[in-house]
C-alpha cells in the first residue's frame, strides 16, 4: 500500500464499499464511497478531489468518517428545514386538473401553461407562484411543452403576422373567456 493514501482497505471493506456503490441512490453517498475506494487505492486526495470535482478536505472528511462508522459514516443525514405543505398539496391537485382541457376553464389557449395552472390552484386555496408549480412538475416528472409566439420568416413578409402577435402578447391576460 502506498503510503500516501491515508487509508487501508480490507478486502471485505472494497467489496463493502462496491456493494453499497450499487444499491446506493444518491449521487453524493456515492461519490462519497467512489472517493473512499479510490484513496484506498493509493490515489491522493487532490487527485481524487480533481476526479469527483470535490475538495481534498472533503476527501479528507469522507475518509476520516469512513474509518470511525465504516459505511453509515458514509451516510448523508436527510434534509433539514419546513416542510413543503403548499407544495405536497398542489402535487396531488396537478396531475387531476392537466388531464382536463384548459378550455374547460375558460382559457382560449388549447394547451396548460404555467401562470393557468397556478391561476387553478389558487382557485383550490393553493396560493402557488408559477416557478413553485414548475418545481412541482419537476419532482412529478412532467414537462409542458412551451411555444413560441414568433412569425416565421423574413420580416419583410411578416410584418402583419408580427404585429397581430405583439397585439395578443399585449392582451393575452386579458383572454380568459366569461363564464
Amino acid at each position: 500500500m502506498d503510503t500516501r493514501a491515508g487509508i487501508v482497505l480490507l478486502g471485505r471493506q472494497k467489496k463493502g464499499l462496491a456493494e453499497f456503490m450499487k444499491v446506493v441512490k444518491d449521487k453524493r453517498e456515492y461519490r462519497a464511497a467512489f472517493g473512499v475506494l479510490l484513496r484506498g487505492e493509493g490515489k491522493s486526495a487532490s487527485e481524487v478531489g480533481r476526479k469527483l470535482g470535490v475538495t481534498e478536505k472533503q476527501v479528507f472528511t469522507w475518509c476520516r468518517k469512513f474509518s470511525e462508522r465504516g459505511i453509515g459514516g458514509l451516510r448523508m443525514k436527510k434534509q433539514t428545514g419546513r416542510k413543503p405543505i403548499k407544495k405536497s398539496k398542489a402535487k396531488q391537485i396537478i396531475p387531476e386538473l392537466l388531464k382536463k382541457d384548459p378550455q374547460a376553464f375558460g382559457y382560449l389557449k388549447g394547451r396548460w401553461v404555467l401562470r393557468d395552472i397556478a391561476r387553478e390552484l389558487r382557485k383550490e386555496g393553493i396560493d402557488l407562484h408559477y416557478t413553485g408549480v414548475r418545481r412541482a412538475l419537476a419532482d412529478l416528472g412532467i414537462t409542458l411543452k412551451q411555444p413560441k409566439l414568433r412569425a416565421p420568416g423574413s420580416i419583410k413578409k411578416n410584418y402583419r403576422k408580427r404585429a397581430e402577435i405583439r397585439r395578443y402578447k399585449r392582451v393575452a391576460s386579458a383572454l380568459l373567456k366569461k363564464t
